[in-house]
């Protein structure tokens, strides 16, 4: 299994440089050659983990319905990890705000959080990293919450202007 690890997460590699050079196609033909491979050799965690950066680099290309199909995709596949599974929901959300679907972006946003807090009740466990997409997960969730607010008072959502700081995955380096 080791050997199929090192191939996906050299694919991975391969991925994120040419999307760093803004390479796009060159990048999504390695995420989706390491995306094919690693279901093909039934690797969950690296599957959800796949799903959740070629989403994150469609909905970067606002291509948002290969987004959210890519989220589901990782959300579907079993035994992942929870910082895997949380920035797939708190990615999804984020495709779900720009396509002005708040309600169903906040479930997702609480959701999420409500994950991270069941296994790191007090955090002092947590890894960092996991305590700073908390945090942003819980910002996220603020402010759509407020939006949701506004729509329930009958204020039309195209009153309303939402700008949701965006979080860079650690292996996005580039600037576009």
């Amino acid at each position: 299994m080791l050997e199929e690890e090192q191939q996906v997460k050299l694919w991975l590699q391969l991925a994120y440089e040419a999307y760093g050079d803004q390479q796009v196609l060159r990048a999504l033909h390695y995420f989706h050659r390491a995306l094919d491979y690693a279901q093909e050799k039934g690797m969950n965690e690296e599957t959800a983990s796949v799903c959740r950066d070629l989403g994150y680099v469609y909905a970067r290309e606002e291509s948002f319905e290969k987004a959210l199909a890519f989220f589901d995709q990782g959300l579907a596949t079993t035994q992942t990890d929870l910082s895997i599974r949380t920035g797939l929901m708190a990615n999804k959300a984020s495709v779900l705000v720009r396509l002005g679907e708040y309600r169903g972006a906040l479930i997702l946003l609480e959701r999420s959080s409500d994950l991270i807090r069941t296994v790191y009740s007090d955090f002092s466990n947590a890894p960092g990293e996991l305590v700073q997409s908390y945090a942003a997960i819980v910002r996220m969730a603020d402010d759509v919450r407020k939006v949701v607010g506004f729509l329930d008072m009958g204020v039309k959502a195209d009153r309303i202007d939402v700008d949701i700081k965006k979080y860079e995955p650690p292996w996005f380096s580039g600037q576009r």
